[in-house]
């Protein structure tokens, strides 16, 4: 698996030669970082990708090379690869600035010049070899220079309801199926989590935090300490090309408006809309505080022009939870979000007789799909889709 001074420039050939800020010979020179005991560096191959060397990282390059430390670098995609083995850049008492320069010229050129080998993008594949590559030194430093945006299981990043999905429930279904990876004691440095080249649509900022409290969790539960940085990687820098290798972007969180029933002739606007946990009525974990108040405010607004366009009807709002905790438990919690959006809607205008709120505390409801793993704990995209608001739009006195 090591991989020569030489084959890593034979590989990289067609890497730009005007890297001044990163393969120059003031590379790291301008940024201050700890000194690593050994150096992992994780590169996004794929075509959703921008890489190159932050000036945070750079330091850490620099640093490595100069105490004799070895340097190792992965290709992130669909099947993640090594493409340096744990190496040690030689540097000769009369040539060192020199060494040092070439050494790390090849580390940089090696980065930009990183293609995917597999259509894809498996991040925890990633994490898991650079921890096997360090278990000789459990202290080294892993630098993550990807989206993160993973489209491969277990941690696949496209299925929607993991925008809002409840971290440590992501993480206790990965350590169930035994697929953290294990990275005790490392420090990992993350850039550019969540940034969007080439056909990546831009995240929303609370997809973004989520996804990195979703990593957070994960690298923590690993044994790992996360420190993340905003990206991009670093400035300037533009995506890779397409190439022959593919990879599904994911979802951006905006969810389009949802029409309430009309009226149709004589009859009246009768009808069930459903919000999901990342719609303007989702809430907080394990609580009644909406994620966007603002949004949830605008659809009680809207909830009360309903009512007032629409004569001799009523809404009725129904909650329904997960199947974490007690029916009780989970019936109390679900009214009490009915109950908050129809508050929304009162504070608008709404007349509060028209309006009523319930709590499904049995899970046998239309929609439920079963959201408990054989463990016992919850199947995180399974639970996102049982945490919804359900709407019922009806007749007045035929409210249910």
């Amino acid at each position: 698996m090591r991989t020569t001074t030489a084959a890593i420039l034979a590989t990289t050939a067609l890497a730009s030669l005007a890297l001044t800020g990163c393969d120059g010979p003031a590379i790291g020179a301008q940024a201050e970082c700890d000194q690593p005991t050994a150096l992992t560096i994780i590169v996004a191959a794929h075509s959703n990708a921008a890489p190159a060397l932050p000036a945070e990282v750079a330091c850490m390059v620099r640093k490595t090379i100069e105490a004799g430390k070895p340097i190792s670098i992965i290709r992130e995609d669909g099947a993640p690869s090594v493409i340096q083995a744990p190496r040690v850049y030689p540097i000769g008492a009369a040539s060192k600035d020199n060494d040092i320069n070439n050494a790390k010229i090849t580390v940089s050129r090696a980065v930009s010049g990183i293609e995917a080998n597999a259509d894809g993008d498996n991040t925890l594949a990633a994490l898991e070899l650079a921890g096997r590559l360090t278990t000789d030194t459990p202290d080294a430093t892993i630098a993550v220079l990807t989206p993160g945006l993973s489209d491969q299981a277990p941690l696949d990043l496209t299925v929607p309801s993991l925008v809002t999905a409840v971290p440590a429930e992501v993480t206790a279904k990965l350590k169930a199926f035994k697929a953290l990876p294990s990275l005790a004691g490392r420090t990992v440095h993350w850039y550019g989590l969540g940034e969007h080249h080439g056909t990546q649509p831009a995240l929303t900022g609370p997809q973004r935090q989520n996804y990195q409290g979703i990593y957070t969790s994960i690298l923590t539960e690993a044994g790992a300490t996360a420190a993340f940085h905003p990206g991009p990687a670093s400035a300037g820098t533009t995506p890779r090309p397409a190439g022959p290798h593919s990879i599904r972007p994911v979802p951006t969180a905006d969810e389009p408006t949802i029409d309430f029933p009309k009226a149709e002739g004589t009859k009246k606007a009768e009808g069930t809309r459903t919000f999901n946990n990342a719609s303007s009525l989702g809430f907080l974990p394990d609580s009644t505080t909406f994620r966007d108040p603002g949004a949830a405010a605008t659809t009680g607004a809207h909830l009360a022009k309903w009512l007032t366009d629409n004569p001799g009807t009523a809404i009725t709002v129904t909650g329904t939870t997960a199947s974490a905790g007690t029916a009780e438990a989970r019936g109390a919690l679900a009214r009490a979000r009915a109950q908050a959006v129809c508050a929304k809607a009162v504070a608008a205008g709404a007349d509060p007789a028209r309006m009523s709120a319930a709590g499904v505390p049995d899970n046998n409801y239309p929609g439920h799909i079963p959201d408990t793993l054989p463990d016992g704990t919850l199947d995180p995209i399974a639970a996102e889709h049982n945490r919804t608001v359900v709407i019922t739009f009806s007749a007045q006195g035929a409210q249910s």
